[in-house]
């Protein structure tokens, strides 16, 4: 079986280019880092490096080796971090970890609220990409997480919840009068999409190619925010999650924002760690989140029997 001082002796001779550089870096003497390496190539079955004018250079089977090598030292990498994740959990505490439709957005002053009222509590909120988010849950180094990905973890509790999508547009355009918004009113309309991976954005595709209509895509994006900004700046419409448009429309954009028909469906999940029991703050900061979205206008859908 391999050895890890074996594969750090061979990752600093290759990085430092001599056995002396490597000895002084690894804190392990000359001798032995030739050893360990020797060792090495004997149960690798190829050798490693050649000397060429006194150097040690890499053979072409030992730069394909390093590259595995430095995957395996990147995985320890990531081992060090989830131990440090874990190891910095604290009871009585709230740590949730958003992707930043939320983070950025809504659940800001949720958080804000919760602290309110209850003195002392000790909380964080980070955002990440969603993978990322998932990642964390399943290490169990939060105490919640809003995700927009797909689940298939055993070290997991995953909530489903669904959304219906707004249209946004620049205060002063015509269609600001209108009571709601129709693919027929984004014919001909400058119009800021999403990439195709996005699934809002291909259940709107459908619809306008249903509609017989052909949208003017001008801007693609991959973030609503930024889609927001475009709006404001009159560069043309979109259709966005309805928490990144009401924070848009808070933070003094000149937007309004209308329903759309038919809907368009958002998707996010909410993740608990499935190796200890959901805590009670956790719980609070989800009812929450349901009744401050109601109450400004957004409706959440979720199957009743996955809550908690």
């Amino acid at each position: 079986m391999i050895k890890f001082q074996q594969l750090n002796a061979f990752k600093a001779v290759y990085e430092l280019g001599t056995m002396m550089a490597a000895s002084a870096h690894i804190h392990v003497t000359q001798p032995a880092i030739s050893r360990l390496v020797a060792s090495l190539e004997h149960q690798l079955g190829f050798a490693l490096f050649q000397r060429i004018r006194g150097r040690l250079v890499p053979t072409d089977k030992g730069r394909a080796f390093y590259q595995e090598v430095g995957k395996a030292f990147l995985a320890l990498e990531h081992l060090e971090h989830s131990a440090r994740d874990i190891a910095e959990q604290h009871h009585g505490s709230l740590h949730i970890t958003a992707f930043p439709m939320l983070s950025n957005s809504f659940l800001p002053a949720i958080l804000g609220h919760l602290m309110r009222e209850t003195p002392g509590l000790k909380a964080s909120l980070k955002s990440y990409r969603s993978e990322e988010v998932l990642r964390r849950t399943e290490i169990q180094s939060c105490d919640l997480g809003f995700a927009d990905t797909e689940i298939n973890s055993d070290s997991v509790t995953a909530i489903p919840v669904w959304g219906d999508c707004v249209c946004i547009v620049a205060a002063d355009s015509k269609l600001a009068t209108a009571a709601y918004l129709t693919p027929a009113d984004l014919s001909g309309v400058p119009f800021i999409r999403y990439e195709n991976s996005d699934s809002a954005q291909q259940v709107l595709d459908r619809e306008l190619q249903q509609a017989g209509i052909h949208s003017l895509d001008v801007v693609e994006v991959s973030f609503a925010s930024v889609a927001a900004l475009l709006v404001a700046e009159g560069v043309g419409v979109a259709v966005v999650d309805p928490f990144t448009a009401l924070h848009a429309q808070r933070s003094g954009l000149n937007i309004v924002i209308r329903d759309f028909k038919p809907r368009i469906p958002y998707r996010f999940q909410i993740l608990y760690p499935a190796f200890r029991p959901v805590s009670d703050l956790a719980r609070a900061f989800v009812d929450s989140l349901f009744s401050q979205a109601e109450a400004a206008g957004i409706l959440l859908r979720c199957d009743p029997s996955d809550k908690l």
